[in-house]
């Protein structure tokens, strides 16, 4: 049985655009790429908002049946029009990737009750063992037991592989990644958890020796 994936898609935005206004031209552009994707065979839901730190950062997850049913929309003949109808709104690249969310779907970290989402990226060298691959696993679920239990304004969280392997600045080559959705009441909680001893006392589960880099950002998102 196939597995369900979240696409992830990171969108540097053009200066000024207002997404949020439906009336103006980004507005609709956006609301236009949401409504044809909701519309796909194999989708199930969506998730989308601008990062905190940087706000000229959209970023849109979006659960599909599989990566097959994802692909199969890419395949399609309007794909290209819609395709480039988004991009009149970017400015640069944008970026896209598959995660095998668990939970899924991801739901608890990024909506809801979840007001932010911490979104952390772990990168690690391609050849990463099994081992090490499931001592990061087991550890990185040590941590959420503390956040379940000690973390006042955690709201739920989603971990899992991208499929894709990607690329870091301060990394030489393609890595493999982690990505952990951590959601909270608001940025506040989360950094006010990481003043408290239980943090400082368990950070090292998500940070282990081997690991290459840490991407990390906090994104609102509301669903489509």
């Amino acid at each position: 049985m196939a597995r369900p994936v979240t696409e992830v898609v990171t969108i540097p935005l053009q200066v000024g655009a207002d997404i949020e206004n439906p009336n103006a031209v980004a507005g609709r552009i956006i609301s236009d790429t949401l409504n044809t994707v909701t519309q796909q065979e194999g989708y199930q839901r969506a998730y989308y908002g601008r990062q905190v730190e940087n706000p000229s950062i959209l970023q849109i997850y979006a659960d599909w049946d599989s990566i097959d049913a994802h692909k199969k929309f890419t395949n399609q003949s309007y794909y290209g029009p819609f395709a480039k109808h988004l991009l009149s709104v970017v400015d640069g690249g944008m970026e896209i990737f598959h995660v095998n969310f668990s939970p899924h779907p991801p739901a608890a970290a990024l909506s809801g009750t979840t007001a932010v989402t911490e979104v952390v990226g772990h990168y690690f060298s391609t050849d990463l063992s099994e081992s090490d691959k499931s001592s990061f696993e087991r550890n990185l679920m040590e941590f959420v037991k503390v956040l379940e239990q000690k973390a006042a304004g955690f709201t739920g969280f989603a971990g899992g592989w991208v499929i894709e392997e990607l690329e870091h600045k301060e990394v030489e080559g393609k890595t493999k990644v982690w990505q952990s959705c951590i959601g909270w009441q608001s940025v506040e909680a989360h950094m006010a958890f990481r003043e408290t001893q239980d943090f400082k006392d368990n950070v090292h589960l998500m940070r282990p020796e081997f690991k290459k880099a840490t991407t990390m950002h906090h994104v609102a998102c509301k669903e489509a």
